[in-house]
């Protein structure tokens, strides 16, 4: 065969540029992070220059909203790539709050981060291992989760209708255990993930120094595990005292028809399943106090029944009074950790932020916990901050106020939009994009020395530090 005729053939099988973001649409398709697609996105540029700009005119002739997405993504991509990151990240702020929960999206904007500071560790994911999916299972209405569903929003099944052996293995679960072990970490939201953030993942070697089951799952790579979870989150009952705009548009309370399908999966999957479990997390939907469900649940996990079973309890804090506390003897010298929401420092911002809550009753029964800390009733106690553009002027404010209550730790987090914003409503709220008009100041607030406390837990927000700090203290979530 000639020379020539071999070039030629070689010119018919290379593929073409629209070849390139057919495939690029075809493996985004399934809304998961592709950090192997970005990193090959320089090699299509070498062979097309004007990637970008083709990116642009295919997404002018797309339809579908979806697919839109893609292409801008893949676009924002190359336009780092190839000039300069500024135009990168202006391009991709807009789906950045659109879709604030999407493992595509937000990995998209890591990888943009990982290009603006390669020496980093934090965006090096590859060889570090996440525990959360080999040991935590959150269980909510009708989904089931091997994390925080903010950080990993992908289901394992349903455990309303499925045993709860199904789902901890299930063909999904499995799929996330396996991007663990991969390093693509392609089911989680990685600007959200606190571990990921504060790069607190454990290298694999390490944790397989831990128990032979740990050394196991990293020497072969187990993505099927051969014991339950050890950590449960119970997040299926969103009744609350409260209807903080944050959270939903107003008070819910589940009816007699779904508390008796929640006291079925109680009675059936979850007390069960309990037995085997180390620690309970009571609740990431609602508020346990006020909730029959949970109120039950709590009573029937008694130290007889469930000696080696610990709880953490999230609330509100409006219904941590010493009555309640009483009322529950099961929770006595058994609270692992105690986190209270307040979103605030000051009366006025707090009963703005939590609908429906009275800032002196919240500032006695904060001193409550902090009482109940200090006697060794409760191990840990935490207040919870979400930043948003109402609070983040009180965010030093708030570590003096745990200080004053007897707190152990402050967590702070960025807002989350959970469909309780319109977007022009989140972009409002979300400060921390530097699109916001209060951007600046509040760069300036995440400078205060207090945030740098060892009390202290950054979680999403560590990369606004003008000197990024370790963590000294993991956030259980």
């Amino acid at each position: 065969m000639s020379k020539e005729v071999t070039i030629a053939a070689e010119e018919r099988h290379q593929p073409s540029a629209d070849d390139i973001i057919d495939l690029a649409i075809s493996i985004l398709s399934d809304g998961r992070d592709h950090p192997e697609l970005w990193n090959e996105i320089p090699v299509f540029l070498l062979h097309f220059p004007d990637f970008p700009a083709l990116l642009l005119q295919r997404r002018l002739l797309e339809a579908n909203a979806e697919t839109q997405v893609h292409i801008s993504l893949v676009h924002c991509i190359a336009l780092a790539e190839s000039g300069p990151l500024d135009a990168a990240f202006d391009a991709i702020e807009d789906i950045a709050i659109t879709h604030s929960q999407s493992a595509l999206v937000q990995g998209a904007l890591f990888h943009l981060h990982s290009l603006k500071d390669p020496e980093n560790p934090k965006f090096q994911l590859a060889g570090k291992i996440c525990n959360a999916p080999f040991q935590q299972m959150d269980v909510l209405e009708e989904s089931t989760h091997l994390c925080c569903a903010s950080w990993l929003q992908q289901s394992a099944g349903d455990l309303s209708k499925t045993d709860w052996q199904s789902v901890w293995n299930s063909d999904m679960a499995q799929d996330i255990r396996a991007s663990i072990h991969d390093g693509s970490y392609r089911f989680c939201n990685k600007m959200a993930c606190p571990k990921i953030q504060t790069n607190t993942l454990v290298p694999a070697e390490e944790i397989a120094k831990e128990t032979p089951l740990w050394d196991a799952i990293v020497a072969d790579q187990l993505t099927a595990m051969p014991v339950g979870p050890e950590v449960v989150n119970l997040a299926y009952d969103r009744t609350c005292n409260l209807s903080c705009p944050s959270c939903r548009s107003e008070k819910y309370a589940a009816d007699s028809e779904t508390r008796a399908r929640y006291e079925e999966m109680q009675r059936e999957r979850i007390l069960p399943m309990l037995k085997d479990a180390k620690t309970v997390f009571v609740t990431g939907s609602g508020d346990p106090f006020a909730s029959k469900n949970f109120r039950r649940l709590m009573s029937e996990l008694t130290p007889d029944d469930y000696p080696e079973l610990g709880f953490q309890i999230m609330t509100n804090g409006m219904l941590f009074t010493p009555k309640q506390w009483e009322a529950f003897p099961s929770l006595h010298g058994r609270v692992r950790m105690l986190k209270i929401s307040v979103d605030a420092a000051t009366g006025p911002t707090h009963e703005l932020l939590r609908r429906g809550a009275y800032w002196p009753t919240m500032l006695e029964n904060m001193r409550f916990a902090g009482d109940l800390t200090k006697d060794g009733l409760v191990d840990q106690f935490d207040l919870i901050f979400v930043v948003q553009q109402e609070n983040f002027r009180e965010m030093g404010d708030a570590i003096d106020l745990a200080k004053q209550v007897g707190a152990t730790g402050v967590y702070f987090a960025r807002i989350t939009n959970w469909g309780t914003f319109s977007d022009a409503e989140f972009s409002r709220k979300a400060v921390c994009m530097p699109s916001h008009p209060d951007h600046g100041e509040f760069i300036e607030a995440m400078q205060d020395e207090r945030l740098r406390d060892p009390m202290v837990m950054l979680g999403d927000l560590n990369e606004f530090l003008a000197e990024p700090v370790t963590a000294t203290r993991a956030f259980v979530g």
